[in-house]
């Protein structure tokens, strides 16, 4: 009778925690998640914080949540694989214990492994009793996102011919001659100032000579990045790892524009054209850098196409970023080079024989990588 009894009541206490958990389990069950920083660079490490609060008496013995977020954020003691498709979501898990009016808090270190934007879309989260009859769930949204930023390929400055690009540019004739740019001496005409005066040369010849100075105007870089594939086809997607190398590419000039103070400006034929008008600094590199960020595996119009589009007026330097180089192009980047143009050609992909016939222009490689095809 007694063992009857005992069998009734551990019945009863199990049916009500049953019926309890199922009703309240989730009530005044909250949830948050925050990222740290809403960007980063690829490579780094972020925080994403879950902060859970059980705001009633009940206890929770067992609370289960699950974060679905890209592949591309490596969770800390997450394994990394490259070779699944780049639309995978990722599940992480955690699991907490809460009493009545408790709250807890938990930062998990991830690490971003490829630009773009990435959203932790929403959470699961699942409660349970002691005996785990009774699981009921809820989903959270978040919403939260980081941009992740490229980080500039490792070049070194010696492979982009540094000594052409730095300082300002000659020209034949500007507004006023540069004092800083002396090309020697000539005749006094009376109208230079006393501290013009070439001391050296004037005892030499024995008449008054004054310094000669060039004019020079600084250098404005055009960064051209060419997202057409082939020359047959241009609406056929880039290879990954050429599309990064040449973000990367990208990326290490306009950093190396930022630390030379040069102005620049961004043009990529991707299917919604971006284009960055000149300038110069910290705020414009991470303009672009943001740009090339979200930019999408999409080709918008042929490079012959898109160069007819683009004013090479303004801009003293041209730096095209391709995979191929087309006949139409070659021609073109020979005129802007005869005409004064400084122009570099960086590529992975252009053969000895495409580059033929475009004179005086220099070609660098750039390492490709950070993607699969």
């Amino acid at each position: 009778m007694e063992l009857v009894v005992m069998a009734l009541i551990v019945a009863a206490v199990l049916v009500a925690q049953y019926f309890l958990y199922s009703r309240l389990g989730l009530k005044n069950l909250s949830y948050t998640l925050t990222i740290s920083t809403p960007e980063a660079f690829e490579g780094d490490e972020i925080e994403i914080v879950e902060e859970i609060e059980n705001a009633k008496l009940l206890p929770l013995p067992w609370i289960r949540t699950e974060i679905n977020c890209s592949r591309w954020l490596t969770f800390r003691g997450q394994t990394h694989t490259p070779d699944s498709g780049d639309d995978q979501r990722g599940l992480i898990s955690g699991i907490f214990v809460l009493k009545g009016h408790q709250k807890c808090r938990r930062a998990w270190r991830v690490r971003c492994e490829k630009r773009g934007v990435f959203t932790v879309e929403d959470t699961s989260v699942a409660v349970s009793d002691i005996f785990g009859l009774v699981k009921p769930a809820a989903v959270f949204r978040i919403r939260e996102s980081v941009r992740v930023l490229p980080r500039p390929s490792e070049a070194e400055l010696s492979e982009l011919s540094s000594d052409t690009f730095i300082g300002d540019m000659q020209v034949r004739r500007f507004v006023l001659p540069d004092p800083f740019m002396i090309s020697g001496a000539k005749e006094y005409s009376g109208r230079e100032p006393m501290n013009r005066i070439h001391w050296a040369q004037t005892a030499r010849t024995g008449s008054l000579m004054v310094y000669s100075n060039e004019f020079t105007t600084e250098r404005r870089f055009l960064i051209i990045m060419n997202m057409q594939r082939s020359f047959l086809s241009d609406v056929q997607s880039l290879a990954l790892s050429v599309l990064e190398g040449q973000i990367k590419a990208a990326a290490f000039m306009l950093d190396y524009c930022c630390k030379t103070r040069a102005e620049a400006a961004l043009a990529v034929n991707s299917e919604n054209e971006v284009f960055l008008p000149y300038a110069e600094g910290y705020e414009q590199t991470m303009s672009a850098l943001r740009e090339l960020a979200e930019l999408k595996n999409e080709c918008g119009c042929h490079i012959d196409d898109y160069f007819e589009k683009l004013n090479f007026s303004e801009c003293t330097d041209i730096v095209f970023i391709s995979g191929f180089l087309s006949e139409k192009t070659a021609e073109a980047l020979h005129r802007l080079s005869e005409s004064g143009k400084n122009c570099l050609v960086i590529s992975t992909e252009i053969s000895e024989t495409e580059f033929d016939g475009v004179i005086n222009v220099p070609r660098r490689y750039y390492s490709g990588g950070g993607g699969e095809e």
